[in-house]
């Protein structure tokens, strides 16, 4: 077998690195000049491998600072109605969520011009810290209204979905659901629970659900953007 040229065989080491987290994600290689003295290559065979890397997405360039390694990326289709575990776990991938904070409120005059409910009204208030494989994903702020689920089990919502949870213990069948979603820069508590720096983007998704014309749940999650994207097929069929 012929022996591989130098950019291939540079690539495949630099990849090796990305893949054993040498590397990070989002963390910056080292500068072409660096990887010449490094490898004892010039700088077009670096550029050539980076170019590779680039192509296989593995990579990406922000011009006068230098080169990242690309972010492993999860699609969600927003085609039918869907939750992060489920989809995951369709997609064989581990999920697990950690509950951050759990009590039952009352809705401030804010949050209760929102849900449009009566002032005072009782509300189950979760936060849920969502993972996927070794990352951090999202960070749930679920409210439930208390005269329809009277309890919340904080143990069972932790190995299963909510959804699910729901379903099975207050029969809930979510009829509809409406979504909004918005981008923003993390705080320095969503930073530290997402394990990102300020710089990644994140978008801000609030999710309204309906059991008949009844809101039976609101959700304001923190959805890391250098890892979800959210994808819809539009058809125009006449």
């Amino acid at each position: 077998m012929p022996n591989l040229p130098l950019y291939q065989e540079l690539h495949d080491h630099i990849l090796q690195y990305i893949n054993s987290h040498e590397y990070p994600e989002n963390g910056l290689l080292p500068s072409e000049r660096d990887m010449c003295q490094m490898y004892k290559v010039s700088r077009s065979t670096v550029r050539q491998a980076l170019a590779l890397l680039e192509e296989e997405q593995m990579v990406y360039t922000i011009h006068g600072i230098g080169t990242f390694v690309k972010p492993k990326v999860f699609e969600q289709n927003l085609s039918q109605f869907y939750t992060f575990t489920d989809d995951l776990k369709n997609k064989n991938i581990s999920f697990h969520s950690h509950v951050l904070s759990y009590e039952t409120i009352t809705l401030s005059r804010s949050l209760a011009l929102k849900l449009r409910a009566e002032r005072r009204e009782a509300y189950h208030r979760l936060v849920r810290l969502c993972s996927a494989r070794d990352y951090p994903l999202v960070i749930e702020t679920t409210y439930l209204p208390k005269n329809r689920f009277v309890h919340i089990d904080v143990d069972a919502v932790e190995s299963r979905s909510l959804y699910d949870y729901l379903s099975a213990k207050y029969g809930l069948k979510v009829d509809r659901a409406t979504e909004t979603f918005i981008p923003i820069l993390p705080d320095s508590e969503q930073c530290e629970l997402l394990k990102i720096s300020p710089r990644i983007p994140c978008i801000l998704l609030e999710r309204f659900s309906y059991e008949g014309d009844g809101l039976v749940e609101y959700t304001s999650s923190v959805v890391r953007g250098d890892k979800y994207v959210f994808k819809i097929e539009l058809n125009n069929r006449k």
